[in-house]
């Protein structure tokens, strides 16, 4: 039997939608409470649960001792969730919840079995929930938890908890950055081992950089990369053109930076595992990290799940199974794909330019034409490539 004390909340005379506010552990809360999709016929108004989500509050938690959230969890008891007089009902079966006051504190208590879970809602939370509940200890959560809720009223709470929820104003951040500019250093590096990003705070290719689940790691050229065994070889601005064309393409993920990461994290882990590629060996495949290359292996990617997810076609949305989708693409693209393509130097130069990323997408059309017409010849695939053909430079964006 579950019990918790806190505080019955009425905020307006006579409503009709007390709460009560208390703690728990994570690890007892997604026992007794679940969300799935949003289809409000099965009684919910959650989102699908996306593991790429979760995982970033598990590693929130992991990158320093001192990352918490402090935000409460919205749970809901629906209208089945019956409220009795006493214990005795719930050890016969009965699928409710007993409150206990008392008078000297101020404090109620709640007291439920584990049955009420089918009919327990996470309104919002439940990412943070799954998050915290993966680690190795049971973290404390804040829990404003409804005792009784339509369906109705669940969507209405739910649109408007998250219609709420904004990101912190740039002038807010330079404030708070300006305030802090002795902790600058150790500031940027815990928001960036915990994958916040910020225009002046950690900047996505900073997690591109510094995140050991990048495929990208250790490996952008540029100044914050202070690895010692880093090896920079990867222009920052191929990262942050590739997110660009995730925006372009899913407009959603310009709200959560973390989901453009996710896509681009999936296309270049699909990509790297191709030929087994760290950022030890990296520089032993030239053509493969120019900027010109990375940049248009991402939009072909791209280009191809926009389709794959195009509202007239599809119901599901791109981060709906966490960008996996985008890594099955570009595995799909890289199969097969000679890795003398990308380690014998390219007689072609400059192809950083808008016509130079087409010839880049032409060659590797033409390349698995060659080896989809030719499957016994060894060196077909080379047949007619215009980046092993001499021409003239193009001059760079």
């Amino acid at each position: 039997m579950n019990k918790y004390e806190g505080f019955l909340v009425e905020q307006q005379p006579g409503t009709g939608t007390p709460f009560l506010v208390f703690v728990a552990g994570a690890k007892d809360i997604v026992r007794w409470a679940h969300a799935d999709s949003i289809k409000l016929d099965r009684g919910n108004v959650q989102r699908e649960l996306i593991a790429a989500r979760w995982r970033q509050i598990k590693k929130f938690f992991k990158a320093h001792k001192n990352n918490v959230i402090p935000t409460s969890v919205t749970i809901a008891f629906d209208e089945s969730v019956t409220k009795v007089k006493n214990t005795a009902a719930l050890k016969k079966g009965v699928v409710g919840y007993v409150l206990e006051q008392d008078p000297g504190t101020g404090t109620t208590r709640v007291i439920f079995p584990d049955e009420v879970q089918p009919a327990t809602f996470i309104i919002d939370g439940q990412h943070r929930l799954k998050g915290m509940s993966e680690l190795d200890f049971d973290p404390m959560v804040p829990v404003c938890l409804f005792l009784s809720m339509t369906k109705l009223e669940r969507a209405f709470q739910f649109v408007t908890i998250n219609n709420k929820a904004h990101k912190l104003a740039t002038d807010n951040l330079k404030a708070l950055y300006a305030n802090f500019d002795l902790l600058k250093g150790d500031l940027r590096d815990r928001l960036t081992h915990a994958s916040i990003t910020g225009s002046i705070f950690a900047t996505a290719v900073d997690v591109l950089n510094e995140d050991q689940d990048s495929p990208f790691h250790k490996m952008v050229d540029w100044v914050n990369n202070r690895f010692e065994d880093g090896n920079p070889l990867v222009p920052p601005a191929a990262l942050e053109n590739s997110l660009k064309a995730v925006n372009r393409a899913f407009p959603e993920t310009k709200s959560d930076e973390s989901d453009a990461l996710a896509v681009l994290y999936a296309i270049w882990k699909a990509i790297f595992a191709e030929y087994s590629i760290t950022h030890e060996n990296a520089g032993d495949f030239p053509n493969l990290i120019l900027k010109a290359t990375i940049q248009s292996l991402s939009e072909m990617v791209v280009d191809r799940i926009k389709s794959d997810f195009d509202p007239a076609f599809s119901q599901s949305a791109v981060m709906d199974d966490g960008g996996a989708e985008a890594g099955k693409k570009a595995a799909a693209l890289i199969s097969g794909i000679p890795a003398e393509f990308w380690t014998e130097e390219w007689t072609l130069k400059s192809l950083d330019t808008s016509g130079g990323r087409d010839i880049i997408k032409k060659d590797i059309r033409i390349l698995k034409a060659n080896m989809h017409a030719n499957p016994d010849d060894a060196t077909a695939w080379r047949k007619d490539l215009n980046v092993f053909s001499t021409g003239e430079d193009e001059d760079e964006d």
